[in-house]
């Protein structure tokens, strides 16, 4: 049976009294064991599940495959000095499993969850934290989908087991203090019990190149000796968000690379077998910091929506440290990549020289380009109609997932934390690592005939539309100048809606989708749904109509700019979620936390109220420096 309601009107401390005395993690029942007979040493852990996916007759699984530190190593390149256990959920497509192909999605962060809002997954997570609803636009409709946290510590994946403390209302990431000997604290709904990875920063991947050699041997095991993964079409796509965008394009080129060798009997590892790769699709994912950098200060300045974030004369500095000889964005990147190429090819993340020449373009890149946004207003960038605590996708996905009941079903061994910030620190304060990765990932994708979906809601300023636009558009591939000369149409969703502006040529197209922020599935599930299925089985994006070729290509307009959006007439209020306060919590609702005179409901502080940046009587949220609003 499920717990009941939650409800706390009387402060928070007897909330969270409640929440920590379920909160520990005891060790999961009902597991199925299997030794890999490939990679000994390796493991996988797992069980069917019921929660999520309740279509009758299709099944899911979750688990854990565990590679020590001893097995990683036998990977080239790879100098782990702990293990991994990394989690997964598979659910098998709701038709015609067996001869379906799989998709892998991967979350952003870096260090964010896969089971979010964001990933077409099965179910949606209920305002209440506590039940889900089926999700008729789901990605697994006609795909088997594999949704795995990573890197290591990210969600339910750890590489050690503590119980401890979690403060979740801290200002900056969440602090973890292991437990010892047995100490007793008080806690309260965002002081809370947990069991989780305390692991430290020195043992965390700090670059993209160690995520790809985890992964890439993680899908060895998996997909030759996880007993319920019986598909006869063993084609492996994979998606990605946000920061996903950076790990799907590499994870899908270093599978390429590793079949290639495997082919040609010169791979290290005797038992390593190819993985035939499918679709690369990305959705508003950051690809290449370098040819992304302009689209920041644009979107900003002169958007679609009518938005001017900052002024013309924020806009020309920050345009100029684009550009600025030496210490601009552009100049510190190259920089910055020259050294990785010659001082660290094999992506260590341990040459100082090359580390530090990294950081400095990230500093010209995100702080003195990106940052501006977010210093001159109190826009949200991950939605430029949103206020910046409002949440562009809902976190009652947090809660759910450590709810006792639900943990039982999924035989985790950690607490879910949605985000991991220590790859934060690891790969954008100690290696500046999205720094390295560039497009020649992506061309190395392409010129291997791997077909590629660009997928970008319009309202996004992280990982945005037009920084993705020129993407693909310098594109270096063999039908690089077919794509060019494509044009954009519209993306018939159903009979009665228009989803966006798509450019397709072949298997590679770029599509823009209205009225979206960075949770772009969450925003405009169908047309995103329409969007993957689509690309998975070779349609074109418009209509799903056509099978595409070498020869396909759409016809219209070079350009979407003329294509203009509406700024909805409200926006929605910032939904105060205590598993992540520091996040989506106004001063005044942090302080009621703190004090105790907070009323909250299903982890939602209901009092004090929220805010919101606009509503349809004209206000506007204070510092808000919004041009072509109603009035």
């Amino acid at each position: 049976m499920k717990p009941s309601k939650i409800v706390s009107s009387v402060g928070i401390s007897g909330l969270g009294h409640a929440l920590a005395q379920s909160t520990f993690i005891p060790s999961p029942s009902g597991l199925e064991h299997v030794l890999s007979q490939r990679w000994p040493g390796a493991s996988i852990d797992y069980k069917q599940t019921s929660i999520c996916e309740v279509t009758p007759g299709v099944k899911a699984w979750s688990g854990y495959v565990s590679l020590p530190a001893s097995v990683q190593n036998q990977v080239e390149h790879t100098h782990a000095s702990f293990d991994v256990n990394l989690f997964f959920w598979y659910f098998e497509s709701r038709h015609d499993a067996a001869n379906a192909p799989t998709a892998i999605y991967l979350g952003g962060g870096p260090g964010y969850t896969s089971l979010d809002s964001m990933s077409g997954f099965p179910c949606n997570i209920n305002n209440d934290s506590n039940s889900t609803t089926l999700n008729t636009f789901s990605w697994n409709n006609n795909v088997n989908m594999l949704y795995i946290d990573q890197p290591v510590g990210t969600s339910f994946s750890y590489a050690t087991i503590q119980d401890g403390f979690l403060n979740v209302a801290n200002p900056g990431p969440p602090v973890f203090t292991p437990l010892q000997n047995n100490s007793q604290l008080k806690t309260n709904a965002t002081f809370m019990a947990a069991t989780l990875d305390p692991r430290p920063l020195e043992t965390t991947q700090n670059t993209t190149a160690q995520a790809a050699r985890t992964i890439w041997q993680f899908a060895q095991i998996w997909f030759q000796e996880f007993p319920k993964y019986n598909t006869t079409n063993k084609e492996i796509s994979i998606w990605g968000t946000s920061y996903g965008g950076f790990w799907s394009t590499a994870f899908m080129s270093h599978f390429i690379t590793q079949n290639k060798l495997i082919a040609a009997n010169q791979h290290k590892n005797e038992n390593a077998t190819v993985l035939p790769t499918g679709i690369l699709g990305i959705a508003n994912g950051c690809i290449d910091t370098r040819a992304e950098a302009f689209g920041y200060p644009h979107l900003a300045y002169n958007n679609t929506y009518g938005i001017q974030v900052y002024n013309e004369s924020v806009y020309n500095e920050v345009m100029q440290q684009v550009v600025a000889p030496k210490t601009g964005c552009y100049d510190a990147v190259d920089a910055c990549r020259t050294l990785a190429n010659e001082g660290d090819p094999y992506g260590y993340g341990n040459n100082e020289t090359v580390n530090q020449a990294c950081l400095l373009a990230t500093e010209a890149c995100f702080e003195k380009v990106v940052a501006p946004y977010m210093e001159v207003s109190n826009i949200s960038s991950f939605d430029i109609t949103y206020l910046n605590i409002a949440s562009d996708a809902a976190d009652y996905f947090n809660g759910f997932f450590n709810q006792r009941w639900v943990q039982e079903d999924l035989a985790v061994r950690v607490n879910f934390t949605g985000n991991d910030y220590s790859y934060q620190t690891a790969l954008l304060a100690q290696t500046g690592n999205a720094m390295v990765q560039d497009i020649s990932l992506l061309e190395h994708v392409l010129n291997n005939g791997v077909g590629v979906a660009l997928v970008f809601g319009d309202r996004d300023y992280k990982c945005n539309w037009i920084g993705a636009e020129n993407i693909s558009l310098s594109m270096d591939y063999s039908a690089a100048a077919s794509f060019r000369q494509a044009g954009y149409t519209d993306i018939q969703t159903n009979s009665s809606y228009k989803g966006g502006l798509v450019r397709q040529h072949g298997n590679v197209s770029f599509s823009r989708v209205f009225d979206a922020g960075h949770a772009v599935a969450a925003y405009q599930p169908q047309t995103v749904y329409e969007i993957f299925e689509r690309s998975m089985f070779r349609k074109d994006i418009a209509t799903g109509a056509q099978d595409v070729n070498d020869c396909f290509s759409t016809k219209g307009p070079l350009s979407s700019w003329a294509i203009k959006n509406s700024v909805p007439l409200d926006s929605p209020e910032n939904v105060c979620y205590t598993y992540v306060a520091a996040d989506t919590c106004t001063d005044e609702q942090l302080g009621a936390l703190a004090n105790g005179t907070a009323v909250i409901v299903d982890f939602v502080v209901t009092t004090p109220a929220g805010k919101r940046l606009r509503n349809s009587s004209g206000e506007q949220g204070a510092n808000t420096t919004v041009a072509g609003c109603p009035s």
